[in-house]
């Protein structure tokens, strides 16, 4: 068996690339660490206020800045924001040791003054930046567009596909439906120790044409079937006992994932499983900082952020789950699961 090197120095590159330059918006646009040191410590809800921001991207950058070591964030407080002394020497005017002035060499960065309108409007910038191009979720009607997001998430899934699987073993599971699957690879991933479960992935079109083709390719038409479908508006499939999100709820705002879960505790079976692998932020908001900064691109280009592990084992349980565990995989990656009663 092949020894595969750790790639997740590489995972963190990407994922991370817009972090920076949110730290450029939060110092040089805002001066986030000058107004803590005048107003807080503060809740949450007081800096968006104070600031004029908006709720879901000022979660991302409050746990980005937790995560540095810049502010401390205490939810059982009230989501008490407070500056720790780094915060404090290095970003807050009047310091001897006052950094902003470097940091605002570079606020003309176009991606810093996207950061900026998105912490202020809460509305996702254009996927990748790209400019007079509908968002990210409009530009999947391009079967082009489609066809290179399901290469780079298949991609992506080759080192942590197996990694989710061998976290799992215990599950029993005869049915897996793959919510918008794109390739199915981790499906693939899932059945390969598995030779009597069967599996099939929802998706949209036209990703599901791409994901047909490679299942083709790959030999596995045969035990993954792609089921067209609206996960939001088309019924989920009956007849599988697990239903898997791979990298999928971190893309939609609160009450889509709400939906989703419900659409799920509907769908499944009385012991029914929900499988949720993802880059999920620490229960209280501080980290990890490699999740704190792939929360930054997606706030920048998705309705969603990475979701914590508290946010979404309250929202499963509000859907009705029960019995939800959290397990690392790899890759800063994680798999929450939770069972539907019965």
């Amino acid at each position: 068996m092949i020894d595969i090197p750790d790639p997740t120095v590489l995972y963190r590159l990407r994922d991370g690339v817009y972090a920076g330059d949110l730290l450029i918006a939060a110092v040089a646009e805002l001066d986030l660490f000058t107004w803590l040191a005048t107003h807080g410590p503060a809740p949450a809800t007081d800096v968006c206020a104070g600031l004029g921001l908006a709720e879901r991207p000022a979660d991302v950058l409050l746990t980005y800045c937790a995560a540095l070591g810049l502010v401390d964030r205490d939810l059982d407080a009230g989501d008490r924001i407070a500056l720790t002394e780094l915060g404090r020497l290095h970003l807050v005017a009047g310091s001897p040791f006052d950094l902003r002035a470097y940091y605002g060499s570079l606020a003309e960065r176009p991606t810093v003054r996207e950061l900026a309108q998105v912490l202020r409007t809460g509305t996702p910038a254009a996927w990748s930046s790209a400019h007079n191009e509908p968002d990210w979720s409009g530009r999947l009607d391009d079967p082009a567009f489609a066809e290179r997001i399901t290469a780079a998430m298949d991609a992506r899934g080759a080192f942590l596909a197996p990694a989710l699987a061998a976290a799992i073993p215990d599950l029993p599971i005869t049915a897996l439906l793959d919510v918008a699957g794109s390739s199915g690879g981790y499906a693939a991933a899932v059945l390969a120790a598995r030779p009597d479960v069967r599996a099939a992935v929802f998706e949209r079109s036209p990703v599901d044409t791409a994901a047909r083709t490679l299942l083709r390719a790959r030999g596995l038409a045969d035990r993954i079937e792609v089921i067209g479908g609206d996960m939001f508006a088309d019924p989920f499939p009956s007849g599988f006992d697990a239903h898997l999100y791979s990298h999928v709820l971190h893309d939609w705002d609160a009450p889509r994932v709400e939906r989703l879960l419900a659409a799920s505790f509907t769908a499944l079976p009385p012991g029914g499983w929900l499988i949720d692998h993802d880059t999920h932020v620490d229960a209280d908001k501080r980290g990890p900082l490699a999740v704190a900064e792939y929360s930054v691109l997606l706030m920048h280009s998705t309705p969603g952020k990475c979701w914590s592990v508290r946010e979404l084992a309250e929202m499963a349980e509000r859907s009705g789950f029960v019995d939800v565990e959290h397990r690392p995989t790899a890759g800063d990656r994680g798999v929450l699961l939770a069972r539907k009663p019965g």
